[in-house]
């Protein structure tokens, strides 16, 4: 979803601090070292975000040209998710655990080896399913500062954020009121909760 194709919806972020003179090529390294990178399945981990081409999400060679455009840095925010279907791991696991309690002449299985077989179940599934492909486009006006993210979700935003601090070294302020009243010198936690709302309709007596 995004810039490009989609919805248009998007939030807006700001951007602290100053570009480096020598950013273009600064940005790149820095994008191609925290491009993304497939699960795999024997790793004990359920998702991973990272950057891809905006055009493609399974373009991960992330060049210069590729990534800026005019004025602007345009990526995608790729992440993939293990779901394994509730009922097809659980038809998996009893299995194996029948076949685990007939061959060691058990009954039932303790704690630490249920938590064993299911480690080993997901493990074996996650080489039979696809992991889910989420791809959010971000596209950055570099000179006018401001990020536009084409996602709502405060839990997408959040994981952006970190990627996009750790690849850029620079901070992401949402847009909104707090940004606004600070940028015009105003303490932003005690003046605004002290502001009375205003009407913009008109009230009948």
């Amino acid at each position: 979803m995004g810039a490009f194709r989609g919805s248009l919806t998007y939030s807006k972020f700001h951007v602290r601090g100053e570009l480096p003179q020598d950013f273009k090529t600064r940005f790149v390294d820095a994008i191609r070292l925290r491009a993304f990178r497939e699960l795999d399945p024997g790793e004990d981990l359920d998702q991973r975000s990272g950057w891809c081409s905006v055009e493609h999400p399974f373009d991960l060679d992330l060049t210069s040209e590729k990534v800026f455009w005019n004025g602007y840095l345009n990526l995608g925010f790729r992440t993939d998710t293990w779901r394994i279907p509730s009922a097809l791991f659980k038809a998996s696991f009893r299995e194996v655990e029948r076949e685990f309690c007939a061959a060691n002449g058990i009954e039932k299985l303790s704690r630490s080896q249920k938590q064993n077989l299911e480690a080993v179940v997901i493990s074996q599934l996650r080489r039979k399913v696809v992991p889910a492909m989420k791809v959010v486009d971000l596209s950055w006006a570099l000179d006018e500062g401001v990020v536009r993210f084409f996602h709502q979700s405060p839990k997408v935003h959040d994981q952006m954020l970190e990627l996009f601090e750790k690849t850029f070294e620079l901070d992401l302020a949402l847009d909104g009121a707090f940004l606004l009243a600070e940028t015009r010198g105003l303490d932003a936690a005690t003046a605004l909760p002290e502001l009375e709302p205003t009407h913009f309709h008109s009230v009948g007596a």
